[in-house]
């Protein structure tokens, strides 16, 4: 059989054509990359120090991953993974490996390589070496994983300049390459020329300049100076359009070496900081100047050509016009213009991401890490209302980095704001490590007195640890966040109180106390005339619990749109999750179809998480209950297991399993329900287990093994004096009820 393992991006084997399921284990994955890319034999010691520490059985854990790496990579009469006492050793004589054949074609020399081979080596990049496995705890593995990931991004670089070099002559099969080269090199400015080059070639001058005026920014804010190479890509003569005449030569420029007067040199100055947008108003709210002054200016700075109107306004020719103006003005005053733009900027909301941009490039160059943090946040925000998460978790990197060079209480508070938007934009690589580092975080704003900041960090563990099966590390910092906020206004208050009984609800512990919290924060809200999603989202899981389906409906329709008017998209997703709950506990699997429908819709455009996969695997549940056919669900189910939501797995599965009871497949029930019920013991969920034991009892009577019923159905009445929902006591009633015979 074919085996084909990428490297280049995420993890990925795909045999005979077709993905294969990988283990969850980062560890796992890391090792199959280390002992792929290792022709000899490593010993077993050497790969414990690698990838485990002394208290995780380092030996035992070694075991376990190559029993399950022995399934990816061996087949039938041909056994790649060899292991014994000596060693561990991977035979890749006939695996296809993305970067080991990046590698080859470099070393075999890219002159010589076909031009077809070179654009399939091109394809295959994805993105970084191993992206998302870093696994910066273990530092020789980091430090191995960075070095592969350095030489794989030179190599591939090498290889698109060859390409773009050699495709020059047909500019519209070089354009692709030239664009993954500048994302690859986003400051070499040979790249961009080559861009900005080919563009024109192909008659879209407005990208060219777009692409011009970007690297010309790029390279300024980085402190390099430009050779001007990009410059001479963009004044070389063009070729006339298809059917067109040719250009007519550019006007010659207005000599920069003849001063203007005061005046006119103020208004360009500020026009520079602000290019390519001179918008005449924008220009007169930001330098605070006379309108009839920016007008006079204006008309001398074009009368000497410095200056071109066009359908967009007023704008600068050549972009070393303004770099002329902007190098012009003291790094003091520098700093101060763009703080006074990015002060402006922020005033009013932002709607789209060029002004997002705007907003974090000035407040950046303002030189003022704090007033830089906090536009990335705003820039942030914006994205994840729009679904931009990885500009989002871009915004976030810088705005961490800005924070870093704040002392105190400063640099906590904005670290956490931070930290908040990177888990929405995407899951954490490492999320015991992200869920400790903002419990430090949270420890020392509550040691600052920023309580509400203290919140927001024990509220986002608890989500991180609620979001990979650690529910008890959830029930801890959600407590700890109602706590840190007894002293604090009214609002954080309310937020707290709110948020903990939503998350005590969601791991059906403390239920009295998550109702007392809640009963006392929607009395406060209503005095203080508050609002907030957590309200709604908290009184409705109650609702669910106790089997008041129609009351509950209400509240998670309210606390969909409040979180949608905030932008709260995860907010908004568990809403509508609840409600699909609903439609499926009362068997309406039209309407569950539709909201599957409208679910995946929002889950594909958030973070790359349990979201997508689960709303897919819903919809192929109903799918199953409509046509009797279960084929795409045990698809799904698949994407939805790599994803590690158990709870999410554990609720469909149970689904499924009651509708498998209902047409005969005990079988089904059996390895539906099993799975199930080691779930829901893992997140120590009393409803899901009791109904897992209850369908388990009921396909055993069918079957006729009468110890078995009796095993599974002592164990279910067990758990009834537990804290089980309404809605799965009725469950268990229902099947409990059973006639004796199978009829």
């Amino acid at each position: 059989m074919a085996l084909t393992l990428n490297l280049l991006g995420e993890l990925e084997v795909i045999r005979d054509g077709q993905p294969v399921v990988l283990p969850p284990s980062r560890k796992t994955r890391a090792l199959l990359a280390y002992l792929a890319l290792h022709p000899r034999a490593l010993s077993r010691e050497h790969l414990c120090d690698l990838l485990w520490e002394l208290p995780d059985d380092p030996r035992g854990s070694l075991r376990w991953s190559l029993s399950k790496l022995r399934r990816l990579v061996d087949t039938p009469g041909r056994t790649r993974l060899r292991a014994d006492r000596a060693g561990v050793a991977l035979d890749t004589s006939d695996m296809d490996i993305d970067v080991s054949d990046l590698h080859g074609l470099l070393a075999a020399g890219l002159q010589r390589a076909d031009t077809r081979d070179l654009e399939a080596a091109a394809q295959r990049y994805r993105g970084p070496f191993l992206e998302g496995l870093e696994l910066d705890a273990f530092h020789d593995f980091h430090a191995w994983c960075l070095a592969e990931r350095e030489s794989a991004m030179r190599a591939q670089t090498a290889l698109l300049a060859a390409l773009v070099e050699r495709l020059l002559a047909t500019p519209e099969r070089a354009l692709p390459h030239a664009h993954a080269w500048v994302r690859l090199a986003p400051f070499d400015e040979a790249a961009r020329a080559h861009l900005v080059r080919l563009l024109l070639a192909l008659h879209r001058p407005r990208e060219a300049e777009q692409q011009l005026q970007l690297g010309m920014r790029l390279l300024r804010e980085a402190g390099l100076s430009a050779g001007g190479e990009l410059l001479r890509a963009w004044r070389a003569p063009r070729a006339a359009p298809p059917g067109g005449e040719p250009e007519a030569p550019a006007a010659p420029l207005g000599p920069v070496t003849e001063p203007p007067d005061d005046a006119t040199l103020e208004v360009l100055r500020w026009a520079a900081l602000l290019a390519p947008g001179l918008d005449p108003a924008t220009l007169g709210r930001v330098s605070g100047l006379d309108t009839n002054r920016i007008g006079a200016a204006l008309e001398a700075a074009e009368r000497r050509q410095w200056l071109v109107t066009g359908d967009e306004g007023p704008r600068f020719p050549r972009q070393e016009l303004v770099d002329a103006f902007y190098a012009g003005i003291s790094p003091t005053r520098r700093q101060a213009m763009h703080r006074r733009i990015a002060e402006w900027l922020a005033e009013a909301p932002l709607y789209d991401l060029e002004h997002a941009a705007d907003l974090a490039h000035h407040a950046q160059a303002s030189g003022d890490p704090e007033l830089a943090a906090r536009a990335m946040i705003t820039a942030g925000r914006l994205c994840l209302r729009i679904f931009a998460n990885d500009e989002a978790q871009r915004f976030a990197q810088r705005g961490l980095a800005m924070a870093e060079r704040l002392a105190g209480t400063r640099g906590v508070c904005l670290a956490l704001e931070l930290h908040d938007i990177l888990y929405s934009a995407a899951p954490l690589a490492d999320w015991e490590a992200g869920a400790g580092e903002v419990v430090a975080l949270a420890e020392q704003a509550l040691e600052h007195g920023a309580l509400a900041h203290a919140r927001l960090g024990y509220q986002l563990a608890s989500h991180i640890c609620w979001a990979h099966g650690q529910w008890s590390g959830a029930h801890e910092e959600a407590l700890q966040a109602e706590r840190v906020t007894r002293c604090a206004d009214d609002r954080e208050q309310v937020i707290a109180m709110a948020e903990t009984a939503r998350c005590l609800a969601m791991l059906e512990r403390d239920l009295d106390q998550a109702a007392e919290m809640l009963a006392q924060a929607r009395d406060l809200a209503n005095q203080r005339h508050l609002s907030h999603p957590a309200l709604p989202l908290a009184q409705g899981l109650l609702c669910l619990h106790a089997d008041r389906f129609d009351e509950a409906e209400r509240h998670f329709q309210d606390a969909r749109t409040l979180c949608k008017a905030s932008g709260d998209r995860l907010g908004e997703f568990q809403a509508q999750e609840s409600l699909l709950l609903i439609d499926l506990e009362r068997d309406d699997y039209p309407q569950a179809r539709e909201r599957c429908r409208a679910l995946l819709a929002l889950g594909e455009r958030l973070r790359d998480g349990s979201e997508a996969p689960f709303a897919a695997a819903a919809e192929a549940l109903c799918h199953y209950a409509l046509e009797d056919d279960a084929g795409p669900f045990d698809v799904a189910l698949v994407t939805l297991r790599h994803a590690d939501a158990r709870h999410r797995l554990a609720l469909l599965l149970l689904q499924a399993a009651r509708l498998d009871l209902e047409r005969g497949r005990i079988e089904a029930v059996r390895a539906r329900a099993v799975e199930a019920l080691e779930h829901a013991r893992v997140l120590e969920r009393h409803s899901e287990q009791l109904l897992a034991l209850t369908l388990l009892a009921e396909a055993a009577r069918r079957g006729g093994d009468a110890d078995a019923r009796h095993r599974h159905a002592e164990a279910a009445a067990a758990l009834l004096p537990g804290p089980v929902a309404g809605w799965a006591r009725r469950r268990h009633r229902a099947l409990a009820a059973a006639p004796e015979d199978t009829g």
